[in-house]
């Protein structure tokens, strides 16, 4: 072969070559398939579920002392939880037992099994348990001693191990908390669902229940909108707390304040009142703060609206008038509802009233005064009742109002 002949083949070789590669080149291939993930080992294992808090019902079965605690007694979490302590220490579920209104309505409904159980949720609490009931009456328990009765355990009503001791650990409603005893994780622990144990309550045979604050809520806006018990009343909160590394804990004062659930809205068909002349005046109630209705509980708590005109010393310069925002029951068990005045969420009313001045009181400066008062049963029925005597409101709207 010539040397004119091989550069002939070579530049053909050449060319075949490029167009092999740009053919190649201008293939779609699709990538090989990444290789499968494979998950991280878990340093450590999840935490334990705990069973559901009140699966057996109330009283809880008596438990042991965690080991790292002292005892079951609120003392013992003192040191490390101080000021969930000292906030729990004053709100209503540290003196669900001893508390007056409590035995007043006890007195009432007799010594139930129903009640107590709520008032005192650990067995340990109690002296005696019910053994059974007499003829299937929750009204009559067969009551035997309890050998591990605590007397400083019943002194603390709702206490902490209620809800937070079980099956020898301590309950927790995230993971990551630490501290010197066993800890155990409970979804339940915060939900609503708990709340409903001791804020839900039928009686045997009756339609409405006797407790009804759970269904209010459920029924309400707010639980539509996922707004939930422990949103209002166990807000989180900033403290210095040892043995924990969140921000916040949840307020264990558990804080029920009418003045925030409650608008009062005032209006008159004149800015000043004339003596001798009525002056209508028209208040309107509005449940804009509470998940449930206003008051909610206990069928044997109440409210009373009281509205008064005051002279300049503070004085009424009229007889007051008052309506009740109340719930009134049977007089014996299933204590069915027979009337309902209450303020349910999102509920109004209206209280309407003419109010006439003396010609003989003096002209001035005068308040025209909205106030809301807690009442027990007794209050209701009783009438020398007076505002001077039942403490400071609940509630209160005031409305300067001279006096011509």
């Amino acid at each position: 072969m010539n040397a004119q002949r091989w550069n002939i083949v070579r530049r053909l070789l050449f060319l075949l070559l490029i167009g092999v590669g740009v053919a190649f080149a201008a293939r779609k291939v699709a990538p090989p398939p990444p290789p499968p993930a494979v998950e991280a080992a878990p340093t450590t294992p999840p935490p334990p579920k705990a069973p559901p808090l009140f699966q057996g019902g109330l009283p809880i079965a008596a438990q042991q002392v965690p080991p790292g605690l002292p005892s079951l007694s609120a003392q013992g979490c003192n040191a490390c939880h101080g000021e969930i302590h000292d906030a729990w220490a004053e709100s209503a579920h540290a003196g669900a037992w001893n508390a007056e209104a409590f035995r007043a309505a006890l007195d009432r409904v007799g010594d139930t099994t129903a009640c107590t159980g709520c008032h005192l949720p650990l067995a340990n609490q109690h002296p005696r348990l019910a053994a059974g009931y007499i003829e299937g009456d929750v009204a009559r328990p067969d009551m035997q001693p309890n050998p591990a009765w605590d007397a400083t355990l019943m002194s603390e009503g709702v206490t902490c191990a209620a809800c937070h001791v079980r099956d020898g650990a301590v309950v927790a409603n995230r993971t990551g908390a630490a501290g010197p005893h066993p800890i155990t994780v409970s979804d339940e622990l915060g939900t609503s669902e708990l709340c409903a144990t001791c804020h839900q309550l039928t009686w045997p045979g009756a339609d409405p229940p006797f407790y009804d604050t759970y269904g209010e809520w459920k029924a309400s806006a707010y639980a539509q909108a996922g707004v939930g018990c422990k949103d209002c009343h166990m807000p989180p909160v900033a403290g210095r707390a040892t043995a924990t590394r969140f921000a916040a804990m949840a307020d264990h004062s558990f804080p029920a304040d009418t003045a925030r659930a409650l608008s009062i809205l005032v209006r008159t068909d004149a800015p000043e009142a004339q003596r001798g002349s009525p002056l209508h005046v028209a208040v309107r109630l509005q449940n804009t703060g509470a998940g449930h209705s206003v008051p909610t509980g206990s069928p044997f708590k109440a409210y009373r609206v009281v509205v008064g005109i005051l002279d300049a010393d503070g004085t009424a310069a009229v007889s007051p008038y008052s309506e009740d925002l109340a719930r009134t029951v049977q007089d014996a068990p299933p204590w069915n509802t027979l009337t309902d005045t209450r303020l349910p969420a999102g509920g109004e009313r209206l209280i309407e009233h003419d109010f006439t001045i003396d010609q003989r009181k003096h002209a001035g400066r005068g308040t025209l005064l909205v106030a809301i008062y807690r009442l027990d049963a007794k209050d209701l029925a009783n009438p020398r009742w007076s505002p001077d005597k039942a403490g400071p409101p609940l509630a209160r709207q005031q409305i300067p109002l001279p006096i011509l």
